[in-house]
Parts: C-alpha cells; structure tokens; sequence
C-alpha cells in the first residue's frame, strides 16, 4: 500500500485480500491507538452483501510489518444489532432490506 493511506483505504484493501468487495460499515470507532502511516487504530463491524457480519480490529502487526484485523470474527447471533439504526443503515446501502 503506497501513497496517502487513510484508515478506510487500509480497511478495504484488507477487506478485499477476504474476499469482501461488497459492504458497509457499522458501529465503528477510533480507538486512540497510531498506527503506523499515521493513521489510527478502528475497530467496528462489517455486514457483507451476502449479510454475514463481522467484528474486526485495525491493527499492526509488527513482525510482519503490515496492517492486520485482529480480532478478525464472525457474528453469529444477530439479534443484538436487531435495535440499531446504525445496523439498519447497513442493510439498507447494501439493498438488504428496503
């Protein structure tokens, strides 16, 4: 990754090395951790187009000397998101719900 990195360009290039091309981000949040490149350390969701969701973590790995998501997981259970505008505004840009 070359040129002016922002946390979203990290994000969706990490994203894509998954598999997910496709997705919107929910409940996300800076957690006052720098990284390097000077951009901060997020942590959130991701709904895929398919509608799976999942937690992640951006971070650095040091050894490797590369951003990472770690924690990387996948949420089974979606009834705690059931409530959430944010979660719903998700659906909504992917055309998961109406």
């Amino acid at each position: 990754m070359s040129g002016t990195l922002s946390a979203r360009s990290v994000l969706r290039q990490l994203l894509a090395e998954k598999g997910i091309d496709r997705f919107a981000l929910f409940l996300v949040q800076q957690e006052g951790k720098e990284l390097p490149g000077g951009i901060e350390a997020m942590s959130g969701f991701v709904l895929t187009s398919a509608g799976e969701i999942f937690g992640f973590w951006l971070d650095w790995d040091p050894v490797a000397r590369r951003y990472v998501l770690d924690p990387w997981y996948q949420v089974s259970e979606v009834a705690a998101f059931q409530c959430d505008a944010e979660y719903h505004r998700a659906r909504r840009e992917l055309g998961l719900e109406s």
